[in-house]
């Protein structure tokens, strides 16, 4: 016993002796964080009383000889870094048919005739209006976004509906065929903004899900029986982003899991499953339906989470809102969200276009916020893309801005207080939704960039901050938006040449003093929204909602 003690007590010295002055102290250091987590060794009743009595200092040598122990100098590592950073982008809506100096009336596919005079097309899109975007709207924010931030973030959320809307069926009607074409040539763009280079050889995963508008019919996909096709096509198309192991589960239901860093997860819905105008599925309570599938699938995933210490963020096109979801699926979904507070830091979704949050309670009906109760919003003239005879039933297109505000603000205001006392590690009775503004410019073209915590301790009494929050947990974020309409205006070269920027619009934590992205957070935001006599906040918010492009109908 002795002689082996001797000889790991001389490899441990030889091995540390090869270390750089700097690499000791950082092992030094590196063990001393760790030592109060480290177990005895276990020795013999043979080991004399000065052995034991060196237990320590030979724990330390030792436990260092073992790692490095492979013939090859133990690796230094830099200290892990306190914050990371994500992307979120929705709604790219690209349209090839798009022509600027084009009516809108024409859905921007038409020049004006003599008789016309209203609104033409702009260059990168016309906000406002009942367009979708350019090609180069999608291209020239993505190079931005490769030239600005590729190097800064560790993944990217893309919430969906790449194809342009079925708008102009009459001249134009969109097919299956072009569903794809524009989902492929939007899949190019990403993977030239997020590829690996020279600068920067890391592999960023992107994360990517289906919208409204990527199946055809649009509003409509049935399960892997009726739409296998095209749930194969996507498991193909997006093949480098979707593990290997997943690609069965997407190709059943096209939804899937990813880890996109140490103990951090995205879970990719598919929403279509739950959306209220998809025709070709049933509820979420019938065992077999897609829909109910799906929910298992969700809860399975994220108690694989809980028993792996993994954080989870939750993501899909359609938000869940008594407005958008069948009943039963969204009374699953909150359900099964709120019963893991500890696991699920966040709920990422589009659809809306609109940059605001949702606050579902998990306690009550919802049945009631169906409808709009208050009349706070009275201005109903800035009802934007109203059009009767459109069958998309998308947001932008169909429902009038001022009754959406007063819906939103009857959500806020009817969350019963939370009783932090009967609330519990593992369930919430409130949920927290983020809704992003979109790329395309229904009001300016915007994207968003998070920032959340790292580390590797979840007892908070250890953290080497004492301001820190569990891993994963969401700060805050940054809002950009560009305002293409001034951007014409100052341009001065080709289109083809130009670049387009996008400016910071606010960061949470600023705007509307949030401490971080919790439930708890959100919930206070909401009561001080409704709370605020002189609606200063709720005017703000409104303004950031519409992207600052309707700040005249949102002025004090």
């Amino acid at each position: 016993m002795l002689y082996t003690l001797y000889f790991l007590l001389l490899v441990g010295v030889l091995s540390l002796l090869s270390y750089s002055p700097a690499e000791r102290q950082i092992h030094y250091e590196q063990y001393h964080e760790h030592d109060q987590q480290q177990q005895p060794l276990m020795m013999d009743d043979t080991s004399t009383s000065w052995l034991s009595s060196t237990q320590s200092s030979l724990q330390q040598i030792i436990a260092w000889s073992w790692r490095s122990w492979t013939g090859r100098r133990h690796p230094v590592f830099e200290r892990p870094k306190r914050y990371g950073y994500f992307l979120h982008i929705t709604d790219l809506h690209i349209d090839e048919e798009y022509i600027p100096g084009t009516t809108v009336d024409s859905d921007c596919h038409r020049f004006p005739t003599s008789s016309d005079s209203g609104p033409v097309a702009g260059l990168l899109g016309t906000p406002g209006e009942k367009c979708d975007a350019p090609v180069e709207l999608a291209e020239k924010t993505l190079e931005y976004i490769a030239r600005e931030w590729r190097h800064k973030i560790d993944f990217v959320v893309w919430t969906g509906d790449n194809s342009r809307h079925d708008w102009d069926k009459k001249y134009r009607p969109r097919k299956r065929k072009n569903i794809y074409h524009l989902n492929e040539r939007v899949m190019s763009m990403m993977q030239k903004a997020f590829w690996p280079t020279a600068r920067d050889p890391r592999h960023i995963p992107l994360v990517p899900t289906l919208g409204n508008n990527d199946v055809y019919p649009h509003n409509t996909i049935g399960d892997a029986h009726q739409d296998g096709d095209l749930l194969d096509y996507y498991a193909r198309l997006w093949q480098t982003w979707i593990p290997t192991d997943q690609r069965a589960t997407f190709r059943r239901g096209g939804y899937f899991a990813v880890n996109v860093g140490p103990r951090l997860r995205v879970l990719s819905l598919n929403t279509m499953y739950f959306y209220h105008k998809n025709d070709a599925v049933k509820d979420c309570d019938a065992p077999g339906t897609p829909g109910y599938q799906q929910i298992q699938w969700f809860e399975h995933e994220l108690l694989k989470a809980r028993s792996a210490h993994v954080r989870v963020y939750v993501m899909g096109h359609v938000p869940p809102s008594p407005k958008h979801y069948r009943r039963s699926c969204f009374q699953e979904y909150i359900r099964v969200a709120s019963q893991f507070p500890d696991v699920l830091k966040g709920h990422f979704f589009g659809h809306l276009n609109m940059d605001h949050f949702l606050l579902l309670d998990a306690r009550e009906e919802q049945d009631d916020l169906r409808h709009v109760k208050s009349n706070h919003y009275h201005n109903d003239t800035t009802a934007l893309m109203e059009d009767a005879n459109d069958e998309e039933g998308d947001v932008h297109v169909t429902r009038n801005v001022g009754k959406y505000v007063n819906w939103l603000r009857d959500m806020y205001e009817a969350v019963d207080p939370i009783d932090h006392k009967r609330a519990s590690f593992h369930r919430m009775p409130v949920v927290a939704v983020q809704v992003a503004p979109s790329v395309l410019p229904v009001y300016y073209p915007a994207i968003r960039i998070y920032r959340y915590e790292i580390h590797d301790d979840d007892d908070r009494a250890q953290c080497r901050h004492q301001d820190k929050q569990p891993h994963g947990t969401l700060m805050e974020y940054d809002q950009y938006f560009s305002n293409i309409t001034q951007w014409e205006l100052d341009l001065d070269t080709d289109l083809d040449e130009a670049k387009l920027d996008y400016h910071f619009e606010y960061n949470s934590r600023e705007e509307y003093d949030l401490e971080d992205l919790t439930i708890a957070s959100y919930y206070e935001f909401a009561k001080r929204l409704i709370d605020d006599e002189q609606d200063q906040l709720w005017l703000k918010y409104c303004r950031n909602m519409f992207v600052q492009s309707l700040n005249d109908d949102f002025s004090p």
